[in-house]
C-alpha cells in the first residue's frame, strides 16, 4: 500500500472561497436593508412622540387652571411640556417648570444643529428663551411644530380650535378639521 505524505494546507480551496462569499452577500442582503431604514423608522417614531408633547399641551390647555408652555431647548435637544408651577420658599412666585406627568422628548442628534422649527399663527418663534404659553380661559393660538431630516419633513398641526393635533409625514396626512359658519356659507338651514 502506499502512503501518501502527510501535507499542510496552506490556502484555502476555491470552492471554499465562494462558498463563504455567497454566504455573506446573502447576509448582507438581510442586514443593510434594515440597517437603511432606521433612521426613518426612528424619525417617524421622534415626530409621533413630538406629536405626543402637542397632544400633552392640548389637554392641559383645555383642562387645567395653570398656565401650560411649550419649549425646544436646543442645548439639550429636548421638547419640554412646562407647567407655572408656585416656589414653595417664596409666596406668589412662579416659575417654569417641566410637567411631571410628561417626560422630554429627547430629538436624536443625527437630525442635525437645528431639526425643530416652531410657528405660532404662522411666525417662527425661538421657544428658548420663552415658551409657547396658554393662560386657561384664554383663546390657544394656532401651533405648528416642524421636523426636518434630509428630504423628509413632520409637521404637527395643532389649530388654536382642536382638541388635539395632526400630523403630516412628507406632505401626507388628513387636515384638521376648521370650524366654518354655516349662515356664511347658505347653509344656516341644513340639519346636523
Amino acid at each position: 500500500m502506499h502512503k501518501r505524505p502527510c501535507q499542510t494546507r496552506t490556502a484555502f480551496t476555491l470552492l471554499e472561497i465562494i462558498v463563504v462569499i455567497m454566504i455573506m452577500g446573502v447576509l448582507a442582503s438581510m442586514i443593510i436593508p434594515r440597517l437603511s431604514g432606521n433612521q426613518q423608522r426612528e424619525f417617524k417614531l421622534t415626530a409621533e412622540q413630538v406629536n405626543d408633547v402637542v397632544l400633552m399641551f392640548a389637554h392641559r390647555v383645555s383642562t387645567s387652571n395653570q398656565a401650560s408652555g411649550l419649549r425646544y431647548n436646543p442645548e439639550s435637544k429636548q421638547l419640554e411640556l412646562l407647567s407655572k408651577i408656585e416656589d414653595s420658599e417664596t409666596k406668589g412666585h412662579f416659575f417654569w417648570g417641566i410637567d411631571p406627568l410628561a417626560e422630554p422628548i429627547t430629538i436624536p442628534q443625527w437630525l442635525g444643529d437645528n431639526p425643530i422649527i416652531i410657528s405660532v399663527d404662522g411666525e417662527v418663534t425661538d421657544t428658548s428663551q420663552w415658551p409657547v404659553t396658554t393662560t386657561p380661559g384664554e383663546t390657544r393660538p394656532f401651533i405648528e411644530v416642524s421636523l426636518y431630516w434630509d428630504e423628509h419633513e413632520a409637521i404637527i398641526s395643532l389649530p388654536s380650535h382642536a382638541m388635539g393635533p395632526s400630523i403630516w409625514f412628507d406632505g401626507i396626512g388628513t387636515e384638521p378639521l376648521m370650524p366654518i359658519d354655516l349662515d356664511a356659507e347658505g347653509r344656516g338651514r341644513e340639519e346636523w
